[in-house]
């Protein structure tokens, strides 16, 4: 094959495809909370609501089943995703492991710069929080876990929470959506940069546990009280 025909096949990475902008508003609507758990997805509404033809919103649709975030009711209708208590358990089992050996290699490995990053990211979770907006306290929380997983100096684990990530955000948002929650994550939160940020790998990896399962607890409560199906798509993602 000859250079100016590979020339002519390479991918322009730069540029989003209209497919993969169309996927990440929906999965944004999905995991702010502004599509409901169970919620039935049809593609009419959807495609009124972002200007796209519906084969570009299935494409889309098809990648976040592939994700996790799309799924099937009994009826086989699309919906946002509605996990079962034994899925959530099991997903924050996951999380729990790999997020305590982050934190815990983190305070062996990270570099004084990554000590900096990590403060940094914590005194930004902490004016999210204050503000009391969702979205930002989830963006600064993505952020914050980012900086301790590389910080942890091993890129398994990042390899190991990419099959569960978008699961991961999406109960996220469900957690952090319960009132009772704010201030204790807030605190929590807290709680694991400043032994982070000490380098005490007892107190990190005992602040991470404590965190995550209180987390869970929360998003099993969100999944018994939540209302499914309730809001029009198009009118979400306008």
């Amino acid at each position: 094959m000859s250079v100016h025909t590979m020339e002519m096949l390479r991918i322009d990475r730069t540029t989003p495809t209209l497919r993969s902008r169309v996927q990440d508003t929906i999965q944004g609507a999905i995991l702010d909370g502004k599509l409901a758990p169970g919620q039935k997805i049809v593609e009419r509404e959807l495609c009124e609501a972002t200007g796209v033809s519906r084969t570009i919103v299935r494409e889309a649709l098809a990648r976040l089943e592939e994700k996790g975030l799309v799924g099937r009711d009994a009826n086989n209708n699309l919906i946002v995703v509605l996990m079962s208590a034994r899925e959530i358990r099991d997903i924050y089992e996951v999380r729990a492991s790999l997020e305590a050996l982050a934190a815990r290699l983190f305070t062996q490995r990270a570099s004084s710069d990554t000590i900096n990053d990590i403060a940094g990211a914590a005194e930004r979770l902490k004016n999210a929080f204050r503000a009391g907006e969702l979205a930002a306290i989830r963006e600064a929380t993505t952020t914050f876990y980012d900086i301790m997983i590389e910080g942890s100096g091993n890129g398994e684990i990042q390899r190991s929470l990419n099959a569960i990530i978008e699961r991961v955000y999406f109960l996220r948002t469900q957690s952090m959506s319960d009132p009772e929650r704010h201030d204790a994550s807030h605190s929590e939160m807290q709680a694991i940069a400043s032994a982070l940020i000490a380098r005490d790998t007892a107190a990190a990896e005992k602040a991470s546990f404590v965190h995550v399962a209180a987390a869970c607890d929360a998003a099993l409560r969100h999944l018994k009280k939540a209302p499914q199906g309730s809001t029009p798509q198009g009118d979400q993602l306008k």
